[in-house]
C-alpha cells in the first residue's frame, strides 16, 4: 500500500497481509512463533529448578499400636486416645547423619495424623487420632511420607500397622 505524504512515498507496514481470498496470513505465523519461543523459555526455566539429588532413609522408632482384643467387629482407639509415633530421618549414606527440618506425614487407618518436622536429632514426633480398623479387618498399615529441602521424597507404604491383639 503506498501512502503519499508531503510528495514522498511511503510503505506502510502491516502484519495483517490478505491474500487473494482474504486470509490473514502475517499474524497467525506470528503467534505461531511467540507460542514456540514461550515453551521453550518455560522449559529452560523448569529445567533450571534444583532437584534433591541425595536420598534419605526414614525409620519408625516407636508406633505399632495393639487396637483391641481381637473382636471381629469395627474397633476404634477409645475418643480421647492418642497414641505417638517418633520417626528417625537420617541421610542415606554411610555417616547417617540426622536431617533437620524434614517434614513428616502419616496417613491410613482412618486416623487423624499430623505432620511434624524434624529436630536438630533428626526425630519427628507425631500425634495419631481417632485410628480405627473396620470390620473383619485384622490389620492397617499406615503410610509414611518424608520431604526435606535437597534430598528426594522418600515413601514407606507400610511404615505404622495398626492390629487386632
Amino acid at each position: 500500500m503506498l501512502v503519499f505524504k508531503g510528495g514522498e512515498k511511503m510503505r506502510k507496514k502491516c502484519f495483517f497481509k490478505k491474500n487473494e481470498e482474504g486470509d490473514v496470513l502475517g499474524l497467525p505465523m506470528y503467534l505461531i512463533i511467540v507460542m514456540i519461543v514461550a515453551v521453550a523459555v518455560i522449559a529452560a526455566v523448569i529445567f533450571m529448578i534444583p532437584k534433591g539429588t541425595q536420598t534419605m532413609n526414614a525409620q519408625v522408632t516407636s508406633g505399632s499400636v495393639q487396637t483391641g482384643n481381637g473382636d471381629p467387629g469395627e474397633i476404634d482407639i477409645p475418643a480421647g486416645k492418642t497414641f505417638t509415633v517418633k520417626v528417625l530421618v537420617t541421610t542415606n549414606d554411610e555417616r547417617r547423619d540426622p536431617i533437620q527440618g524434614a517434614i513428616v506425614r502419616l496417613d491410613g487407618g482412618h486416623a487423624i495424623a499430623e505432620s511434624a518436622p524434624t529436630g536438630s536429632d533428626g526425630i519427628a514426633t507425631l500425634t495419631v487420632n481417632n485410628a480405627k480398623l473396620d470390620a473383619n479387618i485384622n490389620e492397617v498399615y499406615m503410610k509414611m511420607t518424608v520431604k526435606a529441602t535437597g534430598f528426594k521424597d522418600f515413601e514407606d507404604d507400610k511404615a505404622v500397622i495398626l492390629y487386632r491383639g
